[in-house]
């Protein structure tokens, strides 16, 4: 007795050809001949579709044009693709669709980026994104799309920092009068504006500085200040942080209100399916987003946005540009 085995679909039969009488024997030889057939060629079938499967996926995640999500250089670029990369991998994965991370040459070649649709996707600042609305988009139909917020820890938004070496005689604003300060980008909130209202609140101007240079990124001016190239300097919380206990280490002097969050945000006319799809993969996240937390910082994640928290915002960047009285709460 002889045994056939061929796959039909998700089924696998087994023919059995049984000894045959002399007479028959030739009959039964070549159905048994043809069966073997048949089972090779169901096979081939067989295993042809499950190759073509992931084929197919593959071939259809590549025709899909590749989203490009952009940040601003506040860090170091290998922090930054450390931090942002796990992100731009999750929406690859929820999206079905390539989202290629790109690190901003500086702060307004993110904000043109964004604002002329060369870039998808930014993680962009308060100041960035106003700048952005009010200036770039400026009588435009199309505006940026707020997709989500950065929260922290239950706490929507964060706090920027005045710092000093741990080893400085400094321990107020008003100590730095006749010192020099580092301030990061010119168009960064935390690391500029924001230290910048800090000072006039407490009556010092640039004017009453030794001196002030702006470094370019936060980090630069954690470094600067910890080398002793600057006296003081301005950045946000969370990077000063990092520096706290190493000796000599940062001490905060001075630290800010509540400050609008980061968002992440879309392009003007990106497709509304897509904005939907990429918001909802923020807010209401998968399992897969703990590995997007433990490389953006413990405890980060997404909110739905509150763009009347950006009025504050408004308020210090009139308040520094136009040199007029700093916003009550300061």
């Amino acid at each position: 007795m002889g045994s056939v085995r061929y796959c039909s679909g998700q089924s696998i039969y087994v023919l059995y050809s049984y000894n045959c009488p002399s007479e028959t024997h030739t009959v039964s030889k070549i159905l048994l001949r043809l069966l073997w057939i048949v089972a090779l060629s169901s096979s081939l079938s067989c295993q042809q579709q499950e190759d073509e499967k992931p084929q197919q996926n593959l071939t259809s995640f590549i025709d899909k044009p590749a989203l490009t999500f952009l940040v601003h250089p506040y860090d170091t670029p290998s922090q930054l693709i450390t931090r942002f990369q796990p992100l731009c991998d999750y929406l690859e994965k929820q999206l079905g669709q390539p989202v290629k991370l790109q690190l901003a040459s500086s702060y307004v070649d993110q904000i043109k980026r964004i604002s002329n649709g060369s870039a998808d996707l930014a993680y962009i600042g308060p100041t960035p994104f106003l700048r952005a609305q009010d200036n770039y988009l400026k009588g435009n139909d199309q505006h940026l799309t707020a997709l989500a917020a950065e929260a922290t820890d239950g706490q929507t938004g964060y706090h920027s920092v005045i710092v000093v070496s741990s080893h400085s005689e400094i321990t107020s604003i008003e100590d730095l009068r006749g010192h020099s300060v580092a301030f990061g980008a010119p168009h960064s909130f935390g690391s500029h504006y924001v230290p910048r209202t800090m000072l006039s609140a407490s009556g010092l101007g640039l004017r009453d500085l030794q001196d002030y240079a702006y470094l370019g990124s936060h980090e630069r001016v954690a470094l600067a200040v910890l080398h002793g190239d600057f006296d003081a300097g301005g950045l946000r919380q969370a990077v000063a942080n990092k520096y706290a206990q190493r000796t000599p280490g940062l001490k905060i002097i001075a630290i800010s209100p509540p400050l609008p969050p980061h968002l992440i945000v879309a392009r003007p006319r990106l497709d509304e399916k897509l904005v939907d799809q990429i918001s909802s993969a923020l807010l209401t996240p998968t399992t897969d987003f703990v590995e997007v937390t433990l490389a953006l910082g413990h405890g980060i994640y997404f909110t739905k946005p509150d763009l009347s928290l950006f009025l504050s915002a408004r308020q210090v960047v009139k308040a520094i540009e136009t040199r007029t009285e700093v916003p009550a709460q300061w």
